[in-house]
């Protein structure tokens, strides 16, 4: 796996369009973690850097937390070009940026790419990481059966143990989340991602 330097990897609310605790800080840093979890005990280890870098920028430019299949694309064409020039200086390289912008623009939408699209592996860890997260929404919320990588199915309890450990105060940093998920799973997040 590429070397995710995650510190650099810092949120601010005005990186969103809309301030939210359904689609803000806690949710994506979340999202990042699923996306590292799912994607090395997948071995996909060549999607990960560029997924971690889609689930950074994928709901920045939503305008409600209502359901919206919109703010995936949005996303792709105001916040990405925000983000180009950090992402290349963390190892993406320009087919990297495409696949980042393909999986955020598909992230919001009902209908899969298909398996043989190029970007397909990117955007189905996307798409898995961030359900993985929709417990916040309610406890029947994730549906099982739509996940994309049969793994997934086996972090919803660990999900939720990390979702209500980080639902009520705003994260200070992805740091504080990488505590708070190893003391939940037992294991040092630091190793996982380095």
């Amino acid at each position: 796996m590429p070397v995710v330097h995650h510190q650099q990897f810092a949120l601010r609310s005005s990186y969103f369009d809309h301030q939210s605790t359904l689609h803000g800080i806690n949710h994506t840093y979340r999202v990042m973690l699923h996306v590292i979890n799912i994607g090395q005990r997948m071995a996909l280890d060549g999607e990960i850097l560029p997924a971690w870098c889609a689930a950074y920028v994928h709901d920045m430019a939503r305008r409600h937390d209502g359901y919206c299949t919109e703010h995936g694309a949005w996303a792709a064409k105001t916040k990405l070009p925000l983000f180009r020039d950090f992402f290349s200086l963390q190892g993406v390289d320009a087919e990297g940026l495409r696949a980042i912008k393909v999986a955020v623009a598909n992230h919001s939408v009902r209908h899969e790419i298909s398996p043989q699209h190029p970007y397909y592996k990117i955007t189905a860890l996307l798409k898995d990481a961030d359900a993985l997260d929709r417990i916040r929404i309610s406890e029947t919320n994730l549906k099982v059966k739509y996940l994309r990588y049969p793994v997934t199915a086996t972090l919803v309890d660990f999900a939720k143990a990390l979702y209500y450990a980080t639902s009520h105060d705003e994260l200070a940093s992805f740091d504080e989340l990488l505590q708070i998920a190893g003391n939940i799973a037992g294991v040092s997040f630091e190793d996982v991602i380095r």
